[in-house]
């Protein structure tokens, strides 16, 4: 006879596993012997068909379908809570101090407007709101909430799709009547370019051809640490830009800016909001996360 497991609690388990590095570590966490630490993640690997963990006798370490897997039981935990939350707090007035942190521009993906909309329903909650284009290490900074973009590296964080954009090559019509309009990425180090000095990588572009990603290397004509001033000047036909799409679809949309080299645009970038796993969320997070997503 198939024997029925607890899969909610198994994978609170393996998360905890993950988080520890070690079964050990998480059998004294959770109270429980090392046997069933262990048969609970057996438990999960045999129900999804998959081997979701490494384990030597001296080292563990996720397994790519692992990575798959844990990004989704943090979810469905995640989601599991903050129901509990809802029924818990339902007609409690919300209220507390929330620090949370962005990449600069991040304003326009629309998350502060939604963080307004939040505001006037819950008066009572405060927000502090850092933005960096830094990373930020949330439990030691004291940080309740991030928005992260691209890959996610730290698995203890608990990541929730929030949206997505794409990065455009942008000029102005001027610009390419006067100096043509590049066919090819590796052309553009021939053109005038505007780089946003905030980026990671700013005189590395990147673009997709042949569903492979590259980059190109381009030097500042203008260089601004503000993505909205480097689309302005691109808008003024000062020269060739890439930027995200929520930063120049205006200028797009009234003629200013050009989209071109859209054969080589990379795939869609997703966004995150984050925070840590092992945290107690506040009544106060947890509506914000819930009014968010």
């Amino acid at each position: 006879m198939k024997r029925n497991i607890d899969l909610i609690t198994a994978m609170r388990t393996f998360l905890v596993v993950v988080e520890r590095h070690s079964f050990s570590a998480a059998s004294r966490e959770l109270n429980i012997v090392v046997s069933a630490v262990s048969r609970q993640v057996a438990d999960l690997e045999k129900h999804f068909n998959c081997q979701l963990l490494y384990r030597t006798t001296r080292a563990m370490h996720l397994t790519s379908e692992g990575e798959h897997y844990l990004r989704q039981f943090q979810e469905i935990i995640a989601r599991l809570d903050n129901l509990e939350s809802f029924s818990r707090h339902r007609g409690e007035v919300i209220a507390g101090h929330l620090k949370i942190t962005t990449p600069q521009d991040s304003a326009l993906i629309g998350i502060q407007a939604s963080i307004e909309e939040f505001l006037k329903l819950h008066p009572r909650v405060k927000i502090s709101w850092l933005q960096l284009n830094s990373y930020v290490d949330l439990v030691n900074e004291g940080v309740d909430l991030a928005v992260r973009v691209g890959k996610l590296e730290d698995s203890t964080l608990v990541a929730r799709a929030f949206a997505e954009f794409t990065l455009k090559f942008i000029a102005g019509t001027e610009y390419l009547k006067l100096y043509g309009c590049p066919t090819h990425p590796s052309q553009l180090e021939k053109h005038r370019c505007i780089l946003d000095s905030s980026s990671r990588q700013p005189g590395r572009w990147q673009y997709c051809e042949s569903n492979k990603e590259h980059q190109v290397r381009v030097s500042a004509d203008i260089e601004v640490n503000n993505g909205e001033m480097v689309a302005q000047f691109a808008a003024a036909n000062q020269g060739i830009a890439q930027l995200p799409d929520f930063l120049v679809q205006d200028h797009i949309d009234n003629g200013k800016l050009v989209s071109i080299l859209e054969e080589f645009a990379m795939p869609p970038i997703p966004v995150y909001l984050v925070y840590p796993a092992k945290r107690m969320k506040s009544p106060a997070l947890e509506a914000l996360l819930e009014f968010l997503l």
